[in-house]
């Protein structure tokens, strides 16, 4: 049985909880746990294991992977949580989002997933004109590059925005993430989005969707678009007014970090819910009236 307690190289960041429950959290591409807001507090508070998985390629500081290694490190820490709890749930910010699509659509036994501005698409209004070409320049060989933050850095709260860009001004991690994405890790995210697009039909796990109308980084396309491709029988989504990107720590993010916790325990909670009407009526039979 493996502990990934016993195995700080593993995780960023781990709390173990004792309501039998854990939960996966994943930041933005080369993010840090400062961007997931209250969501750690909260889900102590409910009793639940957390952990932040650090993934090679994918996490601040960690070098080059491939994304299929992403995918692979967060599954295998679903797995390996799941045999020390009862069930597992991933919640995702924005890239973090889209990994954590990618891994239910491949593991059937995650409890429930809460997508945070999910990116399936860079088409929000900041976006620059070139985005769509910074991949074919990675294929074409130019790959010594990154691709630096600028205003509104995903927030809409001026305040913080002031924070941030003092961090990105010092080339420091902050709640926006990091200041710089370099190309390589940009890249292989890209190739994160075409290869989960296709596999969105294959998610059954229980889905929270939380998304701002005026996110800069990702439309109302993005949502639209999973909501329409996942098979999921509970499904919730929430818009967001008064938010850009980074909803867990711009003005809404007392909303985001409630809405996440009471969605993984309801989830929770209808599951044992069914599992004990099963149990305790094996021989419920349901017959046609005029049948005998």
């Amino acid at each position: 049985m493996t502990v990934i307690a016993d195995q700080p190289d593993r995780y960023e960041t781990f709390y173990q909880g004792n309501s039998g429950h854990a939960v996966v959290l994943l930041h933005g591409l080369c993010g840090s746990e400062l961007e997931l807001g209250a969501i750690p507090r909260l889900l102590r508070q409910s009793g639940h294991t957390y952990a932040i998985p650090k993934i090679l390629g994918y996490s601040a500081h960690t070098g080059a992977s491939d994304f299929t290694d992403w995918i692979e490190a967060v599954d295998q820490f679903v797995i390996d949580l799941g045999q020390t709890h009862k069930s597992v749930s991933l919640v995702g910010l924005s890239m973090g989002a889209t990994l954590a699509l990618a891994v239910a659509s491949r593991n059937s036994s995650i409890q429930s997933i809460s997508l945070l501005s999910p990116v399936l698409l860079f088409d929000g209004w900041s976006i620059p004109w070139y985005h769509p070409f910074l991949s074919l320049v990675y294929r074409l060989g130019i790959r010594n590059w990154h691709y630096k933050e600028v205003e509104p850095f995903g927030v809409k709260n001026k305040e913080l925005r002031r924070h941030i860009q003092k961090a990105v001004m010092a080339n420091a991690v902050s709640e926006l993430g990091a200041a710089h994405l370099p190309a390589k890790n940009l890249y292989q995210s890209l190739r994160l989005i075409s290869a989960t697009k296709k596999n969105l039909s294959d998610i059954t796990s229980d889905a929270l969707i939380i998304h701002a109308i005026d996110d800069e980084t990702a439309s109302p396309k993005n949502p639209n678009l999973i909501l329409s491709g996942i098979s999921s029988e509970t499904r919730r989504m929430i818009w967001l007014g008064n938010s850009y990107h980074m909803i867990t720590v711009d003005n809404e993010r007392e909303i985001v970090a409630n809405e996440v916790n009471g969605f993984i325990g309801r989830s929770i909670q209808k599951t044992e819910l069914v599992e004990r009407f099963n149990i305790e009526t094996p021989s419920l039979i349901i017959k046609n009236r005029n049948e005998r």
